[in-house]
């Protein structure tokens, strides 16, 4: 029991930590939610995201609650993970890369019986950090010689995370069925500057926005794991998030300066809008999986996801919304699981791909995201538990005659996931 409770504290504190999210730059990341994560630990992302209709009893696949219930009985199941990215911009004429490590998730598990499992953590949802700055100079088209050259920078801070509570239970041979709850939180903070450089005569302008988020939405899942003759195996799968309300509370504040004072911030408020309560609505999103292998060697994994962001509501930014879909596919290989003593035979080798339409719509074009992961589960000696290493190349496109740039994204992961039998009642003291 102590020990639970020690995860829990962590649990809690992770939550602080998470609640900071990536700084690598993305101006994609300016509207609304920001730019969403990618779901799932660091086993489903080395198989291109899949995990709809995947089970193990080591690992999470959080993504459908139903596969909480293949937990063993009698373990307790611990993954924590950090990463760190790399993201380059190129519009065509200039070039510009970022990077950061954070916290990814921290997730606990462990049964309630043994038809029933019990799963809770914390993983990213979105990211707002993106740091602009362009001028107008004489050379620019758009140069206008009676006001000079102007100066504009558009920065954006924070992003949200993901706590959720959930349950699977089997519900009869090769059946399960599971839920969870999601709690959604965090602040983006986002500021905008525009400043006159050679005439002393303009005010420069400054525009600031907060935005805090607090609410709930809820997943179903089901599973359907079934033999195909002695060695094969076939999955199953289908997730449903429902459609959630949240609450917000926004800040807004348009101000004006003068160089003379010595600040571009304290000379005169044009408008404030002070902290205020509304309502935003996520879309509901529909998942559906296929798997197939040889068991404790093989598996090939599908999934394919659907969320309509045009019906949700941002405060004001639903005109860069629409449905978004992806195409997730990924396989692991183990070559001998249960070898004695090369440990390369008992490593799980993993691949995938994924392509999808992004929510997002910027100067009347839908964002297209593509990327390759590859993963590799290392088992610790004498224990089920193991270390998870994933990586990712990944791209986010957009035309360059509309004003857009593409980026490319490296990202690297590294896991511990730590596996334990906690509730077996000792035979001697």
């Amino acid at each position: 029991m102590l020990r639970f409770f020690k995860l829990i504290v962590i649990l809690v504190i992770s939550s602080q930590l998470l609640h900071g999210q990536k700084e690598v730059n993305s101006p994609y990341a300016r509207f609304g939610v920001g730019l969403l994560e990618q779901q799932g630990t660091f086993k489903s992302l080395g198989m291109g995201g899949t995990g709809i209709a995947l089970r193990d009893p080591q690992n999470f696949f959080y993504q459908n609650p139903a596969s909480f219930s293949s937990i063993d009985t009698n373990s307790f199941v611990f993954d924590f993970a950090m990463d760190y990215r790399i993201i380059g911009l190129d519009n065509g004429e200039e070039s510009y890369s970022s990077d950061d490590m954070n916290l990814h998730h921290i997730i606990i598990g462990f049964p309630l019986s043994r038809k029933i499992g019990f799963a809770t953590g914390i993983t990213p949802f979105s990211t707002g950090y993106y740091n602009m700055n362009s001028i107008t100079s004489i050379d620019d088209p758009d140069y206008d010689p009676i006001v000079g050259e102007i100066e504009e920078t558009h920065n954006g801070a924070g992003g949200f995370s993901k706590y959720f509570v959930g349950l699977g239970i089997d519900l009869f041979k090769g059946f399960s069925a599971g839920a969870s709850m999601n709690f959604i939180f965090g602040e983006i903070f986002r500021e905008n500057h525009l400043y006159f450089l050679e005439d002393n005569n303009y005010f420069n302008n400054t525009y600031r926005e907060k935005i805090n988020l607090r609410g709930l939405n809820f997943d179903i899942g089901a599973q359907y794991h079934f033999n195909i003759g002695e060695s094969y195996f076939g999955s199953l799968g289908f997730k449903y998030t429902n459609q959630g309300d949240l609450g917000a509370e926004t800040e807004e504040l348009l101000a004006r300066g003068s160089v003379y004072t010595g600040s571009t911030y304290s000379i005169d408020t044009i408008s404030y809008s002070p902290l205020s309560s509304a309502t935003v609505t996520f879309p509901s999103a529909l998942g559906l999986g296929v798997a197939f292998g040889i068991e404790n060697k093989l598996t090939l994994a599908a999934d394919y996801t659907f969320s309509d962001w045009s019906k949700s509501s941002f405060l004001g930014y639903e005109e860069y919304y629409t449905s978004s879909k992806s195409i997730n596919v990924g396989l692991s290989y183990i070559p001998d699981k249960f070898a004695n003593y090369n440990i390369l035979n008992r490593v799980e080798y993993r691949l995938g791909g994924r392509m999808s339409d992004s929510h997002l719509v910027v100067n009347g074009e839908q964002l297209k995201e593509f990327g390759i992961t590859f993963g590799a589960g290392i088992p610790l000696r004498r224990s089920k538990s193991n270390i998870n290493v994933f990586f990712e190349y990944g791209s986010r496109k957009g035309s360059l005659e509309l004003g857009l740039h593409n980026e490319t994204c490296y990202s690297m992961g590294l896991s511990f996931n730590f596996y334990d039998y906690w509730f077996l009642k000792r035979k001697y003291d």
